[in-house]
This record gives C-alpha cells, sequence and structure tokens, in this order.
C-alpha cells in the first residue's frame, strides 16, 4: 500500500520562490508507484493551500491561481486534512509522514517542526531544538564555538545598539567588514561594507529584513566550500565536497539561483587532509547537534592562514542538496532515505512515554492565585 506523503513548501520567508523550486524539482524525482503525494502550499500570509497543477512552475508564477483552503485534524491518532469550505474529495486524505520543503526563517528554522511536533506526524527533517539554534548565525556560531568548531569571529548589534551607537560602531571597524542579517539565507541582505558610510548604509539595508545582524571581518583571500550530511539508519552519510567559484566578493543570491559566471566543482580539486578535515567537522556538527533529514554546511577556507571555517549550517538546504550525493544516490532514492528515517524515528518516539499518570487532579490542594 503506498504511504501518503504531504509535502510542504512556501512560507512566510525571503526565500520562499527558491521552496518552490525545490519542491517542483522533488516531486519530479519522488517515486509515485511508492507514495501518493499531496502537494501542500503554505502562503506568505500563513494558509495551507492544495489544488491542482500545484508541482507545474507556471501555476506559481501567476497572481492567482485555483486553490482550496486546508487545516489539519487528528481522528483515531492520525493525521488527516479537511477544507476550511469547499475542497473535492480527492484532496481529503490521511497523511502518513510530512517533507519539508522550505527555506528560511518562519519556516527552517524549526517553526515548521514544532507545528508538525505537536501534530505527531513523522517529519522528515530535522527537529525543533537544532533547526532553531542552526538558522540564526549568532547563536550557531556560539555553539559550535564552544563545541571546538572554528567559525569566524563576529560582533552582534540589534537595531538598538545600532541607533544609540552609529556612528561610534562605523568608526570602531576594521575594514573591511560583511554585515548579515542574522537568520536570512540565499546570501539576503548581506553587504560588503570597506568604510563607514558604507557600513551605515549595509546596516540599514540589514535592518529592513530583521532587528538583529552579525558583522565579520571578510576574508581577502578565500575559497568556499559545501559539503551535505544526511542521516539514515540512525547514522550519517557524508556527500561529495563542493567548491563554489564566482567573481563576486561573496556568493551572491544570483550566482546561486540565476544565470551567471558562478560555477559548482564536485567534487572539490582539494588536498586530501583538506576533505578530511572539512569531512571530520561535518560529522561533528551533525552528531553534536542530531540533525535529521540532509543539512549543508558552508565553509570558508582562508587561504592567508591555511584554516577552515564553518560559515553556516543549512538545516534544509537548497533542492534538498541532491546534487552533492549524485555519485551515490539518485534524488529519487534521497528521498526515500530522507522518509524512512522519518518513519523510523516517528515509531522510535512513539515508544517512549510521554505521558504520567498521577492522582494529582482529584487529590490537589486548591492552588492559591
Amino acid at each position: 500500500m503506498k504511504k501518503n506523503i504531504g509535502i510542504v513548501f512556501g512560507g512566510n520567508s525571503v526565500e520562499h520562490e527558491i521552496s518552490i523550486l525545490s519542491f517542483i524539482q522533488a516531486m519530479h524525482a519522488i517515486d509515485t508507484e511508492k507514495y501518493e503525494v499531496l502537494p501542500i502550499y503554505l502562503t506568505k500570509t500563513g494558509e495551507f493551500w492544495v489544488g491542482p497543477n500545484f508541482c507545474v512552475l507556471k501555476t506559481f508564477q501567476k497572481k492567482k491561481f485555483k486553490h482550496y483552503r486546508i487545516a489539519f485534524h487528528k481522528k483515531n491518532g492520525e493525521l488527516y486534512i479537511k477544507g476550511i469550505g469547499f475542497m473535492p474529495f480527492k484532496y481529503r486524505k490521511r497523511l502518513d509522514a510530512i517533507l519539508p520543503i522550505v527555506h528560511g526563517k518562519n519556516v527552517e528554522d524549526g517553526s515548521l517542526a514544532g507545528f508538525f511536533k505537536i501534530l505527531d506526524v513523522a517529519y522528515a527533517g530535522s527537529e525543533v531544538l537544532p533547526a532553531a539554534l542552526l538558522q540564526n548565525k549568532y547563536h550557531a556560531k556560539k555553539m559550535l564555538a564552544l563545541d571546538g568548531i572554528p567559525v569566524l569571529p563576529c560582533r552582534y548589534y540589534t537595531i538598538f545598539d545600532y541607533k544609540e551607537r552609529r556612528e561610534t560602531l562605523a568608526k570602531e571597524m576594521d575594514y573591511p567588514v560583511i554585515v548579515k542579517p542574522v537568520s536570512l539565507g540565499s546570501s539576503i541582505g548581506i553587504k560588503i561594507a570597506n568604510d563607514g558610510d558604507e557600513f551605515i548604509r549595509a546596516c540599514n539595508y540589514a535592518f529592513k529584513y530583521e532587528d538583529s545582524l552579525l558583522v565579520e571581518k571578510k576574508l581577502l583571500r578565500f575559497r568556499e566550500f559545501n559539503q551535505a550530511v544526511m542521516e539514515r539508519n540512525g547514522e550519517y552519510l557524508l556527500s561529495a565536497v563542493e567548491e563554489v567559484k564566482s567573481e563576486n566578493p561573496f556568493l551572491t543570491f544570483s550566482d546561486k539561483y540565476l544565470p551567471s559566471s558562478s560555477t559548482h566543482e564536485i567534487p572539490a580539486a582539494i588536498p586530501e587532509e583538506l576533505g578530511q578535515e572539512i569531512s571530520r567537522v561535518s560529522l561533528k556538527i551533525a552528531n553534536q547537534y542530531r540533525t535529521r533529514g540532509v543539512i549543508r554546511i558552508d565553509y570558508l577556507y582562508d587561504e592567508e592562514e591555511e584554516k577552515i571555517y564553518v560559515n553556516e549550517v543549512n538545516t534544509i538546504p537548497g533542492s534538498l542538496a541532491y546534487y552533492l550525493f549524485e555519485e551515490q544516490m539518485s534524488f529519487s532514492e534521497l528521498i526515500d532515505s530522507l522518509l524512512a528515517s522519518a518513519f523510523k524515528a516517528k515509531y522510535k518516539n512513539d515508544l517512549k512515554l510521554n505521558s504520567f499518570q498521577s492522582m494529582v487532579l482529584s487529590n490537589a490542594k486548591i492552588l492559591k492565585k
């Protein structure tokens, strides 16, 4: 019997459109002989929709398209969807698992994981804690550094700090620096500042997206590497190491998703020792934070110091990073592995005690207000 899989994509994120692209790629790869797939679109205003032609890019290029609003409900311990208003019968499905294909703040950061954790359904991605910690660049740096994982030093500022000390901060910087919103992805909101005026403009731009940011010293001579890690049968599988090359001072949104001169070398042409160090750090992060699904770790290599640094960790990477595993498995097989791990994690969790019986309600003293 086929398993019913809900693929959730979209969301209130600046990476909303990237999520749609990742979802469409996955829809073309998932084994429909094994799974009955229900695409579930999460709008930018927080509504869940189903509808026809959701696996076609042209649908989402329109301002308006046919859809039905839905809600989730539990029946006899299983998860179902129902229409808010009219919805054709074919969409009224029991869902055995959720495959999240969302990117960025408000979805990838544990928000969606928490929603489906409450609904107690198999979820093919990282749980709330690792997703939340690793989405926030500042807190991720602090935690990684405590675990002995190399990260670039940074300064952290809220919009309140900035408003009070803007001119002073601009004079204190050791330029050039790179200014980043604290929890966005896809290089959105990032600017390089070479002097005080550029620093103020960069901060003003970053604060349009979030109320906090971090500032790092920009490396002058560096290389960029990526590696993905996938949880499978309780162990972690490493992908090939990728080198991304760009003519820009850092890998921009356009480099990642639009026609550009950037190139991707898989596997990266690097010394064996460097590859082993990257793999060691990738495994340490996955094990330390018990990530699930597939994650991608982005690295910066300082050519002057000959030292590798973790730049950021993506708990639901674009395209689910399938291209980094192509020598080991197909995209279809990768999705199979993610779902198998989700079912296994759900089974193991169901064996745990999640309640505690007591007589406290019948014997408790009246609580004082």
